[in-house]
């Protein structure tokens, strides 16, 4: 097995580990292949914000939404390279391209040893704008938006890394 096969492997099974159980989020693959290339990730009660037209179809206004859908594709550079991530529902963020091909910047700088459990908590925390970034936008509108509405963040305070909790849970009770 070489190194791109081990580390696909690798990070099926932490998909499985940290998702199986998981209140917020879930994921599915394409069935083809295991370990996978393509993951389909899904999360659930998750306020963000999306921007829909209104029942005329001229205006345009920002909703909460609450399900979220990305997939991340493995592709043939990964782990040297960040996968590609894109969004499959829309959301209205500065780091989430509203246009074909809906791709959502995961940053400017990546490093081998971050994970798809790493990246999909930070596309979690980017839906609830715990996290997000207006100096390289791909939706300067958003940005725009973001920096003149910034008392408004986060949208959602829930806490997506549940594992965390757990041991922090653990360490006060010894």
């Amino acid at each position: 097995m070489n190194p791109r096969q081990r580390r696909l492997v690798s990070d099926f099974k932490k998909m499985k580990e940290e998702f199986s159980d998981h209140p917020f989020i879930s994921f599915e693959t394409d069935n083809k292949e295991i370990p996978p290339e393509r993951y389909f990730v899904n999360f659930k009660n998750v306020k963000g914000l999306r921007l829909i037209s209104d029942a005329s179809g001229e205006k345009k206004e920002l909703q909460i939404v609450t399900e979220h859908k990305i997939e991340i594709y493995l592709h043939s550079d990964y782990p040297r390279f960040k996968p590609q991530c894109n969004l499959l529902t829309g959301a209205f963020h500065p780091n989430f391209r509203m246009a074909s091909p809906n791709d959502i910047c995961i940053g400017d700088y990546w490093a081998s040893g971050e994970t798809i459990v790493d990246i999909i908590y930070q596309v979690g925390e980017m839906i609830t704008y715990q996290n997000y970034n207006v100096s390289s936008p791909l939706n300067g509108i958003a940005a725009k938006w973001a920096k003149e509405n910034i008392e408004l963040f986060p949208i959602d305070n829930v806490n997506l890394r549940q594992a965390e909790i757990e041991i922090s849970l653990k360490e006060k009770t010894i």
